[in-house]
C-alpha cells in the first residue's frame, strides 16, 4: 500500500549487458560484479527502515473481516484496542455473545427469567381478557336492566284486559291519569313485577304476562275505566 517507492527496480549494471570479454581493469570489474548486490542492500536497508517508522503500520494492508472491518493494519489495531474498550464498560456489539459462550448456572438464570417473563405476558392477557369479558357483561346487564319503555292506553271498561307489548316486561308501573295510585280503598295505579303482581283481594289487579301486562276492571280496582286515560312504564 504505501511501500510501492521501495520496491526493487531492474539493476543500473547487469551481467548480461557486459561483452563476452569485457575491456575492463579487475578492480573495475569487482566493482561492476558487487553493483547489483549492492542496490539491493540499499533497497532492503530503505525499506527496513520505512517498516522501523510509527507510521509504518498506517501503510501496512489488512484483510478486513466482520469482526475486524479495517483495511490497514493500524486502523485494526485501533479497531480491536476500541472493542476492548467497550468490552470492558459492558459496550458489547449486538450478537458477539450468544447463549452458548455463556456459563450454565447464566444460561439457566436467563431461561428463569425468559420462562417468568412469559408467564406474566399469559397472566397479563388472560386478566385483560377477563375484565373485558366482565365489562362486556356488566356493560350487557346495564343494558337490559335500564331497557325501559313508555306508553299510553285508554279505559275500555272490560273487566279484564290485556296490554300486548309484543315481549316479557319484568316490572310494570301504571297510573291514572290525574289521580293517585290508590285512594282509600280503591287502587287507580302500581307497580307489578314478574313474581309479584298487584293483588286485589284475590285477584290480579295489575301482573306481567309473557307478552305484556293485564288489567282489571272491577268495583275499587279501577285500571280500565272506560274513557280514562293511563300512562304507564314498563321495564324489560
Amino acid at each position: 500500500m504505501g511501500f510501492e517507492s521501495y520496491r526493487q527496480g531492474a539493476f543500473t549494471k547487469r551481467l548480461a549487458d557486459l561483452p563476452d570479454q569485457p575491456n575492463m581493469q579487475a578492480a573495475e570489474l569487482k566493482t561492476y560484479f558487487d553493483s547489483s548486490p549492492e542496490e539491493l542492500r540499499q533497497a532492503l536497508n530503505r525499506l527496513c527502515d520505512a517498516l522501523g517508522e510509527f507510521s509504518a503500520a498506517a501503510k501496512l494492508g489488512y484483510t478486513a473481516s466482520a469482526g475486524v472491518p479495517a483495511q490497514t493494519v493500524q486502523d485494526a489495531i485501533e479497531n480491536v484496542q476500541k472493542q476492548v474498550r467497550d468490552a470492558s464498560v459492558g459496550k458489547l456489539p449486538s450478537g458477539c455473545v450468544d447463549g452458548d459462550k455463556l456459563a450454565q448456572d447464566v444460561r439457566n438464570r436467563l431461561t428463569a427469567i425468559e420462562h417468568a417473563a412469559e408467564s406474566e405476558t399469559n397472566a397479563r392477557t388472560a386478566a385483560d381478557t377477563d375484565l373485558q369479558n366482565d365489562m362486556n357483561t356488566v356493560k350487557t346487564t346495564l343494558t337490559v336492566k335500564t331497557a325501559c319503555n313508555f306508553g299510553t292506553y285508554t279505559g275500555d271498561g272490560t273487566e279484564k284486559r290485556t296490554i300486548t307489548l309484543g315481549y316479557h316486561p319484568k316490572a310494570v308501573l301504571v297510573f291514572r291519569d290525574g289521580c293517585y295510585t290508590g285512594y282509600s280503598s280503591a287502587i287507580y295505579g302500581g307497580l307489578a313485577s314478574e313474581d309479584v303482581p298487584l293483588m286485589y283481594g284475590d285477584s290480579v289487579g295489575l301482573g306481567v304476562t309473557a307478552d305484556g301486562f293485564q288489567l282489571l276492571n272491577s268495583r275499587n280496582c279501577a285500571l280500565n275505566l272506560n274513557g280514562y286515560k293511563y300512562s304507564f312504564a314498563v321495564f324489560a
